[in-house]
């Protein structure tokens, strides 16, 4: 059989193509998975603020509750102040007067429950810009994250395109059997159907090769290929 030295070294060529396409399709494969991994922490990010959030709201909704029950409080020692002119009893005077002064005791705990709660409240505001501010600088980052990994989905499918391009050309000044046996072996070996034998060892599995084969390969007679992955062997890569 004629020496397939050159062929080999096509094959070798074309097989540095392929790893390309390969190492590019992996991209897109894995850049989903990634995209889904950031969106989740940015929900995360965004509920995160939503908790911290809850708290001032909570405080603002006390503070309105507090605040109506000092209205009613106020209404009632209105209500009981007026009535102070229209009761004759000496007991029901008494009686509303005692009301009148229980009011006012409990408007002065509402009220300095009031100041109490817009304390909490103005520090709380403060906690929030901050907050607030972390969150969008994690929110645009991780967009930014996400954006760049969709881009490099589209740059890896453009960079496929190009070089299949390239790729199935280059292919056609190779035997077509053996170009054949290459792309059966590769669809099989992660894109890879060519293996340097390094030392004494394939290249692509790490196995030791036997003597015979090694020195077959190293003569370029026909294709040798690893008794463990099956990959076309090739006696050295210095030799292309």
């Amino acid at each position: 059989m004629e020496n397939l030295k050159e062929t080999l070294e096509q094959l070798y060529q074309l097989q540095q193509k392929d790893v390309k396409i390969f190492a590019s399709q992996k991209d897109i494969d894995e850049m989903p998975k990634i995209i889904e991994k950031k969106q989740k922490t940015l929900e995360t990010v965004n509920a995160d603020f939503e908790t911290k959030k809850a708290q001032y709201v909570k405080l603002n909704s006390l503070k309105k509750e507090k605040e109506a029950l000092l209205d009613s409080k106020e209404a009632a020692i209105a209500k009981h102040t007026a009535d102070l002119n229209t009761i004759k009893s000496n007991d029901m005077y008494k009686t509303c007067l005692l009301e009148i002064e229980k009011a006012k005791a409990d408007k002065s705990v509402i009220e300095d429950e009031i100041l109490k709660l817009m304390d909490d409240i103005a520090q709380e505001q403060e906690k929030l810009k901050v907050y607030e501010r972390e969150a969008k600088e994690k929110q645009a980052e991780i967009n930014k994250e996400i954006e760049e990994a969709k881009n490099k989905i589209e740059q890896a499918k453009a960079n496929i395109e190009q070089i299949k391009k390239d790729r199935d050309e280059f292919a056609k000044g190779i035997d077509a059997n053996i170009l054949s046996q290459y792309e059966r072996i590769r669809e099989s070996r992660d894109g890879q159907g060519v293996a340097v034998i390094i030392g004494e060892s394939c290249g692509g599995c790490n196995v030791m090769l036997r003597p015979q084969l090694i020195v077959q390969a190293t003569k370029c007679k026909e294709l040798v290929y690893c008794d463990n992955c099956s990959r076309i062997l090739l006696k050295s890569q210095n030799d292309f």
